[in-house]
């Protein structure tokens, strides 16, 4: 049997962890500018407007945030296919936000899910019982993620472990490719997908991202959790 080498610490993870950061920083300021008037369109801005405060240069594809809101949950858009809507969320709503800033050659890529009740933004136990139980699936799902990933795992084997998961629980994958994340490269062009037919390996690139966009079956909710790891020997590490 063909043995997969042990990979070692990336040599550029301090570059790629800066791009990851930035990801970061917009996801926890960008609930600061979410109110009861706020759009897909005015959060689209508002999250570029921070990247490029935060020190990105650009981003990865057509779009710098994917956010979605409303009956537009359970849509699952790539670049230009996404134009964000004008319709403020209202005072009861959840937003899932995806963005990827760049630095140079250098992405980030990270997701998150927002709740507001009465105008103000809460938790997800606060939010509701299906709120909760869809992020509590998320923490639970990249918790495995973490524990089963090995360099010598392929995407379609991952990706097989976690259908089974997701449809165990009641809930459904409402990504456009039925994939559960892709590797990072200096070009989009060349991210590989984590879908149920590619035999790659994990060990085979350097960082790759885990994104669950789930829902529970018949739900008009949708909730979405985005982080990009890496390997530190055969232990996968959060970037």
């Amino acid at each position: 049997m063909q043995t997969v080498p042990c990979p070692r610490i990336p040599t550029d993870l301090d570059a790629y962890r800066a791009a990851q950061d930035i990801a970061r920083t917009v996801l926890r300021d960008i609930a600061g500018f979410m109110t009861p008037e706020s759009s897909e369109a005015s959060l689209h801005t508002a999250c570029h407007e921070l990247m490029l405060k935060h020190g990105a240069s650009g981003f990865w594809g057509n779009t710098p945030a994917f956010v979605l809101a409303g009956d537009r949950l359970r849509l699952s858009v790539f670049d230009s296919s996404y134009t964000p809507s004008e319709t403020p969320i209202g005072p009861d709503a959840m937003v899932t936000i995806d963005v990827g800033p760049r630095i140079g050659t250098i992405f980030g890529d990270s997701a998150r899910t927002y709740f507001l009740r009465g105008g103000q933004v809460v938790d997800a136990e606060t939010a509701g019982t299906e709120q909760a139980a869809g992020m509590a699936l998320q923490r639970a799902l990249h918790a495995d993620f973490i524990k089963i990933v090995t360099p010598s795992m392929t995407f379609a084997e991952l990706h097989s472990i976690m259908a089974a998961k997701i449809r165990d629980a009641g809930y459904e994958n409402l990504d456009l490719l039925d994939a559960y994340g892709h590797s990072l490269a200096t070009d989009p062009a060349d991210f590989a997908i984590i879908d149920a037919k590619n035999a790659q390996t994990f060990g085979s690139v350097t960082y790759f991202t885990f994104e669950p966009h789930i829902a529970r079956i018949g739900s008009p909710l949708a909730c979405k959790y985005e982080e990009v790891y890496y390997f530190e020997g055969d232990t996968v590490r959060m970037l």
